[in-house]
């Protein structure tokens, strides 16, 4: 996929302009390799257009929402985004903020842009769930690092108990078996429940079983229809619940279930 994708930037001429993650060095390279002009943007202090100071907020108990602040040319303005979480926003942020700075907008200007921005729906959004629980909606897709990156900041956020609703990730060949280990390893020291769904789920369960979750508290599912009663069964006041897969897994049956009309 990297390989197809630097063909869109190796066509680029010198009149072009190229936005690339400064935090991943397969598409930092990339830069090696065009015409164009460059804008660079991550975590990284090399990056032109730079995140620090990241947060996934709480208040009063309850998730928030995110915030950063986004330097650039040695200014810098606090962001803040209500209603989703993880790094991954802040860099989509980032990334547009380098193509804001390029037609001509100042950090100012493109903070106050983003006072109105809402995640796209299934994209790591908060909603509120029944029984007075919080549902962080993430069920649009999953690979190994956007798993990670959503467990983690699950992590973050201190609420009373952590559920886990876990899928198969799709298209990752070779890798399938040790990364959804991986994964359960990962979620069995962050969550306090964990319900998996489809063929591959079952290996994210028994990695949390073996970092050391109780398996009484792991369910796992053939389909999302038979896991979204258990998941309604499951919660309670206060709980955050986290929802991620591969689309095709159909997670989205359970987030219409558990959350408030």
């Amino acid at each position: 996929m990297a390989r197809e994708k630097s063909k869109i930037i190796e066509s680029l001429s010198n009149t072009g302009f190229a936005v690339l993650n400064f935090d991943d060095r397969t598409v930092l390279e990339m830069k090696q390799r065009t015409r164009a002009h460059v804008a660079t943007f991550g975590f990284g202090s090399g990056a032109e257009v730079r995140i620090t100071n990241f947060e996934n907020k709480m208040s009063n108990n309850s998730p928030v929402g995110i915030a950063f602040k986004l330097n650039y040319g040695g200014s810098f303005v606090p962001v803040r985004i209500d209603g989703c979480f993880g790094k991954a926003q802040a860099y989509a942020v980032a990334a547009a903020s380098c193509v804001g700075l390029i037609f001509g907008m100042n950090l100012v200007k493109i903070s106050e842009a983003l006072l109105n921005y809402q995640s796209p729906p299934q994209r790591a959004r908060l909603l509120v769930g029944i029984k007075q629980t919080y549902i962080i909606d993430d069920s649009y897709n999953a690979s190994p690092l956007s798993m990670q990156n959503s467990i983690e900041a699950v992590k973050s956020l201190k609420t009373k108990r952590k559920i886990g609703v876990l899928g198969d990730m799709m298209e990752i060949g070779k890798y399938t078996s040790d990364a959804h280990q991986a994964i359960g390893k990962m979620a069995g020291k962050v969550f306090d429940l964990l319900v998996t769904v489809g063929m591959r789920g079952k290996l994210i369960a028994d990695g949390a079983a073996r970092a050391g979750m109780p398996k009484k508290n792991i369910y796992s599912f053939d389909s999302a229809d038979e896991a979204k009663l258990k998941v309604q069964e499951l919660m309670k006041k206060g709980d955050l619940i986290l929802v991620k897969a591969s689309h095709s897994v159909g997670l989205e049956k359970v987030v219409e279930e558990i959350k408030v009309m």
